[in-house]
């Protein structure tokens, strides 16, 4: 039996698994059935898809892993491979009741998302959905944090399809890693210097700053609070050629751009509510902490914080704003040695990750109030049997006292958001998403 110890930070996200915050990530694609579908073929199409990948007996990692012990409850997780999955269990087909538009969609994948993993299984579950209006279906596959950070497991899905429409995909799992992916870059310890930088940074955010956005920056909403078990998730995607020149015209980046969106989106949704804070809003952005050259599976990831401008009414003052901080923001990070990143980030996630073991985190003033990733994606096309990837929508995780998450991709020719939040701290999720639309428009309109 060949065992595999979780390294600390994969080790977290399992020992963070609870009944209403259950630990995975997951990808939502939705698909342009092939031109040769006939109406007749496209009610097979799934189906006889389904049973040629229950065929496949491959498996490799990370799809071959499962728990030595099946619980949270332990300080040094492992697992072990196995190589008899029970493909009806992890590998499942559901249809959308009509109209079949996002909205439905997003219902269901709401459905699906809020359901705890089964720590006995391998971690990991792929759910073909049909139904779906305009010539489309989609996939959704989620995999637990221990296993997959965003961009280790986007990577994962996207690649694992077929890059031109004539060959038949060979099932995810079954699909083997080049040996770079299975080994982690070497770790270095710090050395006390190391750790005198990270604490000095950890200490800045500690206080307030006019410059830079600390957890002191962080409002009360009625966002943050407590979890319960069910989910909101709605999907929203902006082409990327807008966006690349309204940044090139702003001179910004995408990310400010995306953060801009954001902020945008909220403001109008708190208005609405009549529950907008005179200060800004803050947010925790996840920085991938990987080496160049690093294409390792598993949790390689810092955060820093970052004001989304939700004082500001202005749209291109609004971007100048959150530039302004997100650029001290980035020079916090940048400015630490390169050994002092991951002590730095455990300094900084700790507290909160320690009140929500606890059960202490959503009943006091939040750390942050929500979160917004940027994970990267790819241009090139991908196909599952012939039928073309049109948008990968990331599916994220939401912690108590911060029950709203923002994540986005690029793929082909769109940015594309996937909006997580717990129904009932955020309803009315779709007109966050309608938002980021109104809040990019109104931003092309100024700038351009």
């Amino acid at each position: 039996m060949n065992l595999r110890r979780m390294p600390l930070m994969d080790a977290a996200s399992l020992q963070l698994e609870g009944r209403n915050m259950p630990m995975h990530v997951a990808a939502l694609m939705t698909f342009e059935y092939p031109s040769s579908c006939t109406p007749t073929k496209r009610k097979r199409f799934i189906s006889e898809l389904i049973a040629r990948w229950r065929q496949e007996p491959r498996v490799f990692y990370p799809w071959n892993q499962v728990l030595t012990r099946p619980t949270r409850w332990q300080l040094t997780p492992a697992t072990r491979e196995v190589y008899d999955l029970d493909l009806e269990y992890h590998l499942r087909h559901w249809s959308l009741p009509a109209p079949g538009d996002e909205r439905e969609l997003g219902q269901m994948i709401a459905w699906i998302h809020e359901q705890p993993m089964d720590l006995q299984q391998p971690l990991w579950e792929c759910h073909f959905i049909d139904g779906l209006a305009g010539n489309r279906f989609a996939l959704y596959v989620k995999i637990h944090h221990a296993l997959v950070d965003g961009i280790s497991g986007t990577r994962l899905v996207v690649q694992g399809l077929a890059a031109g429409p004539d060959a038949l995909s060979t099932p995810l799992w079954a699909r083997e890693l080049p040996a770079e992916a299975l080994q982690s870059a070497k770790a270095e310890w710090p050395t006390l210097g190391d750790l005198k930088a990270a604490a000095g940074a950890f200490v800045k955010l500690r206080r307030r700053s006019d410059q830079l956005t600390t957890f002191k920056s962080t409002p009360e909403t009625i966002l943050n609070g407590p979890l319960t078990a069910h989910r909101r998730v709605a999907t929203q995607h902006i082409a990327m050629d807008r966006i690349k020149t309204l940044a090139k015209a702003s001179g910004s980046t995408v990310n400010d751009v995306a953060m801009a969106m954001v902020g945008g989106a909220l403001r109008d949704y708190l208005s609405q509510a009549d529950a907008l804070p005179e200060a800004s809003l803050t947010a925790a952005l996840p920085v991938s902490t990987r080496k160049s050259g690093d294409h390792s599976i598993g949790n390689q990831v810092s955060i820093m914080l970052g004001s989304l401008g939700t004082n500001v009414a202005d749209p291109v003052e609004r971007l100048e704003y959150i530039k302004a901080f997100t650029r001290a923001g980035k020079s916090l990070v940048q400015d630490l040695p390169k050994n002092a990143v991951l002590p730095y980030s455990l300094m900084t996630s700790g507290p909160f990750l320690a009140a929500v073991v606890m059960g202490r985190a959503g009943d006091s003033r939040p750390a942050f109030n929500t979160v917004l990733s940027n994970v990267p994606g790819e241009r090139e096309a991908r196909y599952l049997d012939g039928a073309k990837l049109l948008h990968v929508y990331p599916v994220s995780l939401i912690m108590p006292g911060v029950p709203l998450n923002f994540t986005c991709t690029s793929h082909g020719d769109f940015l594309n958001f996937g909006i997580v939040a717990c129904r009932a701290r955020v309803p009315r999720v779709q007109r966050l998403a309608v938002g980021l639309t109104t809040a990019f428009e109104a931003l092309e309109k100024a700038v351009l």
